[in-house]
């Protein structure tokens, strides 16, 4: 008799959005925030944690006490509720110096930019890290000296962490957003996610970290973010934001924290999180939207995909043509011989939508290229024209 071979059992790694389950997210969002887990803060409202900056800034002088901070700091985003506050992040005279330069950013460009999860008529400014740097070099240089906004970096991106910045001046009668996680998986849509193994899933909320600096007073009325804490321990969040049921659930259990000029919101990008209305009639709710990266988020070699995709384009026309190799063996190639990704890039040009989060990669762009026959000519013009749109100003 042969002996019967077992399999092994391994954990489910790929996941869909027709296993998110509304229960689990109710239970995962039921925790408590107490304050006495956070003995540095100044108080919790609504689950999320208040600190004063006033009260850090003598501790991030000391080096054990600074690690102290990152500690809690980073508790709260990965196993507390996600999301903290930091009440007088900067002095008024900062904000007030990078606000004029947002002015005269905006009327040189003279243009309303949406963001990607919302509608109506508020203005953006994409890169406003590196327009503010090119504009006013003291205005950048205190900015971004802030003590405070490094040890928050670092507490949960590590050294040497990458800063982007956009501004968003939400006029009256803006819409709220739609509920969202963020970069990276949360530019990415269901089809593309759900290729992700759950290991992606935890691994992309530790790349980057969330920030809104208020550049202005941001009362209820004006509506600041609304948060959903504790969201961020959901695995399939990422698959279960665009659910119908989720956003229902977030409307009804997500709080905001009115904050004054100054003050900053950081949190995980898993946490579910929208920018609300501005139900005002004539305030303009102004954030400058800070993007944290961190450092790991690059190859070890500095790679010319331009060369090498022009120089074997031509043959993998002739092969695609001839049927002398598989669709499938020729995206093979292309994986390995483009950049798949469709950032970073110039969101003043590289334009998206609700429905589609991002650009064109290099990647799609050859493969539209093969799929239409083009020749190395058009083709080399097609990808100057994405290189060009991509490119910092």
């Amino acid at each position: 008799m042969q002996k019967e071979v077992l399999q092994p059992i391994h954990e489910q790694v790929f996941f869909t959005e027709s296993e998110i389950n509304l229960d689990d997210l109710m239970q995962t969002c039921s925790q408590k925030t107490l304050k006495e887990e956070y003995p540095l803060a100044d108080s919790v409202e609504n689950n999320v944690v208040i600190y004063d900056a006033r009260n850090i800034t003598p501790l991030i002088d000391n080096s054990n006490q600074e690690k102290r901070v990152k500690t809690e700091l980073n508790h709260i985003l990965e196993k507390g509720p996600g999301v903290f506050a930091i009440r007088n992040l900067y002095e008024e005279k900062v904000i007030d110096q990078s606000n004029v330069i947002f002015d005269k950013i905006i009327k040189n460009e003279a243009t309303n930019k949406n963001d990607h999860f919302a509608s109506g008529s508020n203005t953006r400014i994409w890169n406003s890290f590196q327009k503010v740097a090119l504009e006013n070099s003291e205005a950048f240089i205190s900015y971004y000296a802030n003590n405070i906004l490094r040890v928050v970096a670092e507490s949960w991106c590590g050294p040497n962490p990458q800063m982007t910045a956009q501004v968003n001046v939400i006029k009256p009668g803006s819409e709220m957003q739609k509920p969202h996680r963020d970069y990276h998986l949360g530019f990415q849509e269901n089809e593309a996610i759900q290729e992700y193994p759950i290991s992606t899933h935890r691994m992309s909320q530790h790349l980057t970290l969330q920030a809104v600096i208020a550049h202005s007073d941001m009362p209820l009325e004006s509506g600041p973010t609304l948060l959903l804490p504790y969201s961020q321990q959901y695995e399939l969040g990422y698959l279960a934001w665009r659910n119908k049921e989720f956003k229902g659930f977030f409307s009804k259990n997500a709080v905001q924290v009115p904050i004054k000029k100054g003050d900053g919101i950081f949190c995980n990008p898993a946490l579910f999180h929208a920018a609300g209305s501005n139900s005002t009639n004539n305030f303009n709710r102004i954030a400058n939207l800070l993007q944290i990266s961190s450092v790991f988020g690059k190859a070890m070699e500095r790679i010319d995909y331009n060369k090498i995709i022009k120089n074997i384009y031509p043959a993998l026309l002739k092969h695609q043509n001839n049927n002398t190799l598989s669709k499938r063996l020729v995206e093979n190639v292309l994986v390995c011989a483009t950049d798949g990704y469709p950032f970073p890039t110039n969101l003043d040009y590289d334009t998206s939508s609700y429905s589609s989060l991002h650009g064109l990669s290099m990647f799609e762009v050859t493969q539209q290229a093969l799929l239409d026959s083009l020749d190395l000519e058009n083709f080399s013009l097609k990808l100057s024209e994405h290189q060009r749109i991509r490119l910092s100003d």
